[in-house]
């Protein structure tokens, strides 16, 4: 008996897999949509990290064009300038431009 039982299981189409129920799909989509927001907060929170570091990198690339003098003497003078004419937020102009275009390559 256990042989034709095997033969008719052989014989048998393969049943198609049920689809999966509500809950689980509503479950899997949440898991994704904090997958997103996560990598989106982490990639501006670098941003906000990184970014003063890189306006006076190029605060001192601008400076050194030939032809004028020079308006900071190093990276240290060049943050102090920057925060005595605009305050600490000078350090951050430009940044809104930045995080439109990198937090959404975060997220992905």
């Amino acid at each position: 008996m256990d042989r034709s039982d095997d033969v008719k299981a052989r014989l048998q189409p393969a049943i198609p897999e049920a689809p999966k129920p509500k809950a689980q799909n509503a479950i899997s989509v949440q898991k994704s949509l904090k997958g997103i927001i996560a990598g989106g907060v982490t990639g501006a929170i670098e941003i906000l990290i990184t970014f003063p570091t890189e306006y006076v990198k190029t605060q001192l690339q601008l400076d050194e064009r030939l032809g004028k003098a020079r308006k900071y003497s190093g990276p240290i003078n060049c943050v102090k300038v920057t925060v005595n004419e605009f305050g600490v937020r000078g350090l951050y102009r430009g940044l809104s431009v930045l995080l439109y275009g990198s937090i959404p390559k975060s997220a992905v």
